[in-house]
């Protein structure tokens, strides 16, 4: 409630009336005259029906100054209630735009930027109304609907380009393609050029094409190198076999041969274990 407030008197309400008539000394003009509330001159009226005409010009002129006297109380009130009601209309207003601005960082979910942005919030799904990239994982954004409670958001959902309507696809062009892959430097031209668009989806198809792009060259890199090292095993298991053979070795240990054709056909087949990207081969029987 505002602390302002009309009294229409100026006596107090619980007070009786006075019927007195105003003193009419010799001399006296009308600009001597006392404010009366209207309650005080019925009264006297009331009281003295054989009221003489300067008592009555008194009468009236106190009525006068009491009607000017709230008048100019009451333009003063509704002067300062205006105040009151500017402040507060301006005050209303600031926290409005407050609540509908985007949080530092964050954009306002409009013309389905992130479309499909749905959050659980008390039982209902609300669409996220301020979205803002990732920080940590460019393949994502993150959202508030603006009605959080302390502690709660913010809620993370990954995005992905959108096809546009009624466009028939085409391949990447080489230059876009090779700023995708290249160095780094390229890289994030890129990226700031998609991120300038305002397309969370593009920026994060582009960044995730690059993450993928690196794994698969990571990838690539380590089964050269598995080639590379099993064509060296085969090597050494050529050159150990030659040297076996040309030290007349199965000759010399042959009284066993018969031993081995006795056996049941037991063979188990031989897996290489990969151990740190070197295959292990079984270890020899202990004697």
């Amino acid at each position: 409630m505002s602390s302002y407030s009309v009294n229409l008197s100026n006596e107090s309400p619980k007070s009786a009336p006075s019927t007195s008539l105003p003193p009419s000394p010799a001399g006296a003009s009308v600009t001597d005259a006392t404010p009366l509330s209207p309650r005080s001159v019925l009264a006297a009226l009331d009281a003295h029906p054989d009221v003489s005409p300067q008592q009555l010009r008194q009468l009236v002129h106190s009525l006068a100054l009491t009607i000017q006297t709230r008048a100019s109380q009451h333009a003063s009130q509704v002067a300062g209630l205006k105040n009151v009601i500017a402040d507060l209309e301006e005050n209303l207003g600031q926290v409005a735009e407050r609540w509908d601005s985007p949080p530092e960082g964050y954009v306002r979910n409009t013309d389905d930027l992130v479309p499909g942005f749905d959050i659980h919030q008390d039982g209902n799904l609300v669409r996220a109304k301020f979205v803002h990239l990732h920080t940590g994982d460019p393949t994502c954004v993150h959202g508030l609907t603006g009605n959080e409670k302390p502690g709660e958001g913010p809620y993370s959902k990954a995005v992905f380009a959108t096809p546009v309507r009624g466009l028939v696809p085409v391949g990447l062009p080489s230059w876009f393609h090779h700023m995708l892959i290249g160095r780094t430097s390229h890289f994030e031209k890129l990226r700031n050029a998609a991120h300038a668009l305002n397309n969370f989806g593009i920026v994060a198809d582009i960044s995730r094409f690059r993450q993928d792009h690196d794994v698969l060259r990571q990838l690539l890199q380590e089964q050269d190198m598995l080639a590379a090292e099993l064509e060296l095993v085969r090597e050494r298991l050529g050159l150990t076999r030659g040297r076996l053979e040309a030290a007349n070795a199965p000759n010399l240990v042959g009284q066993l041969e018969w031993e081995e054709d006795r056996r049941p056909d037991t063979t188990v087949p031989f897996t290489p274990k990969v151990r740190h990207g070197r295959f292990a081969a079984p270890p020899f029987p202990q004697a």
